[in-house]
């Protein structure tokens, strides 16, 4: 039998199949043609040996939440996103989900350009807000008339099969003043056309900005989980920030309600939406993320990668097979993909990804600037998107792709 690509003794982790062995995996026409323990190297065109101590083979990562509309947002006006293949292929992940950088004047250059030009797969959440971050304010939505459902409706017949969910953002003042209206227009919208509703909770400026009471943003994410749906996805799990859940009154109790009920817990960790000890705390209560993601822009990708974000719940104290599932099979799950990424098979598309996991004394920093250590770090060693493979780039770091030491 001859290959394209010959994956060779690797340590194949696949948790949402329950894989975790030695296997070879052959690659054919971009799709996986076999998967066994010896299938050989005679007449593959390229063989990977994967069978380095410390390496493994996962599916293809994914990044259900960073923003990659790059070049849709003017620089130094806007909130500017990062090349979806600088924090896609070459970074061992395989498909990112843009949460909501662009609204409805300008969604059509996804279509157009984004993800014509893209390697890595590339899904795309609207902004309910018209403006959404293509304006220097950090708030997407300054006020109800914001959220025009008429003109979704065109961009989404414009723009058909590129809308897969609807973003909302819980911050600034119009959160305060009509919080509730918001969370159900922008439910309104995701039901009307059949697409999940991503909300971000915990408003980091709201202290700067001195406009409102905590407990009354406490009142509207309370009322946020009450009313989320099977599918949709509340992102910014273990933020610290005010609106988070973390200093909600009885919000383990409505994490659980929402969880029992289909809703999917993502992490989305970027600069300013992780806590440690909320992290920690939720774990010690059996509320673990169903996904890991980076909440990457442009301004984060010195700071981390999702592999990072990865290895920063192994410091919280998760398994290795816990975060490969939430960033494979549970990624896939939660953006409705299950049927055709998320998992290493034969006859799906080879999206897989070959990382080295190294044990160390690694340094993290939260949002609150708190410090703390982990054991692991994580680096991209391959990524194959289809069967095409890339090679990673330098790292988020000046150092390159592992997290901080002592030595650093």
């Amino acid at each position: 039998m001859t290959f394209d690509v010959l994956i060779q003794g690797g340590r194949v982790l696949d948790p949402g199949q329950g894989l975790d062995s030695r296997l070879d995996i052959g690659i054919r026409a971009g799709r996986i043609a076999a998967l066994g323990e010896d299938l050989g190297n005679a007449g593959a065109s390229r063989v990977i040996d994967a069978g380095a101590p410390g390496r493994i083979v996962v599916p293809g990562l994914i990044d259900v939440h960073a923003h990659v509309a790059h070049g849709a947002i003017t620089p130094g006006v806007g909130m500017e996103g990062c090349d979806p293949d600088e924090i896609g292929v070459r970074s061992g992940v395989t498909t990112v989900v843009d949460a909501g950088s662009v609204g409805v004047a300008n969604v059509g250059v996804f279509p157009a350009y984004i993800q014509p030009n893209a390697r890595t797969r590339v899904v795309c959440y609207l902004n309910i807000g018209s403006f959404a971050h293509t304006m220097p304010s950090l708030v997407d939505v300054h006020s109800l008339s914001e959220v025009d459902a008429g003109a979704i409706a065109k961009c989404v017949a414009a723009n058909p099969g590129v809308v897969e969910g609807i973003k909302l953002r819980l911050v600034g003042p119009v959160v305060y003043s009509h919080g509730e209206d918001l969370v159900t227009s922008a439910k309104k919208v995701a039901r009307q056309h059949g697409v999940p509703l991503m909300v971000h909770i915990g408003d980091r400026g709201a202290t700067r900005r001195g406009d409102g009471d905590p407990g009354r943003l406490a009142e509207v994410t309370a009322f946020l989980l009450s009313n989320l749906d099977a599918g949709d996805i509340l992102t910014h799990l273990c933020t610290p920030n005010v609106g988070g859940v973390a200093a909600l009154s009885g919000g383990e109790d409505l994490l659980r309600q929402a969880r029992s009920r289909g809703v999917v817990l993502d992490a989305a960790l970027g600069r300013g939406n992780f806590g440690f000890e909320v992290a920690c705390r939720q774990r010690e209560a059996g509320l673990a993320p169903d996904t890991i993601s980076t909440d990457l822009t442009s301004h984060g990708r010195d700071f981390q990668s999702l592999v990072e974000c990865m290895a920063k719940f192994m410091a919280v104290g998760y398994t290795l097979p816990e975060v490969v599932r939430m960033t494979t099979s549970g990624a896939a799950a939660a953006i409705g993909r299950s049927d055709h990424i998320g998992a290493i098979a034969l006859d799906r598309e080879a999206d897989v990804t070959i990382l080295d996991v190294v044990e160390g004394d690694f340094r993290f920093e939260d949002t609150d600037g708190v410090e703390f250590s982990g054991g692991w770090g994580i680096a991209p060693v391959h990524t194959l998107r289809a069967g095409e493979l890339f090679a990673p780039h330098w790292g988020p770091h000046p150092w390159g792709w592992l997290p901080a030491t002592g030595r650093n």
